[in-house]
């Protein structure tokens, strides 16, 4: 049986973005997004090659406004999440258990590695934690760029560390509550 993917590319404030994805009852699911091409094309041939005993993949070129129009509002500090679901097709039982773990981190905080290698059940591995972040395939998804270093700077980012400074100050600048959303529905609805 033949697994039919979505792959797009396109233009954000941050950047080109390059993303997988499938359309499924229960919404879109993403299985990358990232920002360095190359990095796409490698997933692409890590999936291949994970999976060549089982369902074989067919990458189609589809454009998903749907994902485009989220991701906008997103970095323009109009939503919160992207409520994406994610799926790892690839990565360790490790690096999965960090993404996971990383996904619960709420818009607006921010861990140190070496607590969200604690929350992952891992003590002694922020370093290993920070190492899995790095091939986190589905970046503001799985939001990484909200794991700091323990003294608060920003630390290494895989979508480059200004895209990491722009993400954290975005979510101390919109900082989304009630209020703002009551805000935005007076707006569109006036």
């Amino acid at each position: 049986m033949i697994r039919y993917v979505n792959k797009t590319e396109f233009r954000t404030k941050i950047g080109e973005l390059y993303c997988l994805w499938e359309d499924r009852t229960c919404g879109i699911t993403v299985l990358f997004l990232g920002n360095k091409k190359e990095s796409f094309r490698k997933y692409i041939e890590k999936i291949e090659d994970n999976y060549r005993d089982s369902d074989s993949f067919s990458f189609i070129n589809k454009e998903s406004k749907d994902i485009e129009n989220k991701i906008d509002r997103y970095l323009d500090g109009k939503i919160r999440s992207l409520d994406f679901k994610v799926e790892f097709l690839a990565g360790t039982q490790f690096q999965k258990k960090i993404w996971n773990v990383a996904l619960s981190i709420p818009y607006g905080k921010t861990v140190s590695y070496r607590k969200l290698s604690t929350l992952s059940g891992y003590m002694k591995a922020w370093r290993a934690a920070g190492s899995a972040l790095k091939k986190n395939p589905a970046m503001l998804i799985v939001p990484c760029h909200r794991v700091i270093r323990s003294n608060g700077t920003p630390g290494e980012f895989r979508g480059r560390k200004r895209v990491k400074k722009f993400l954290l100050s975005l979510e101390k600048s919109f900082p989304l509550d009630t209020r703002f959303n009551d805000y935005l529905a007076n707006i569109i609805t006036s």
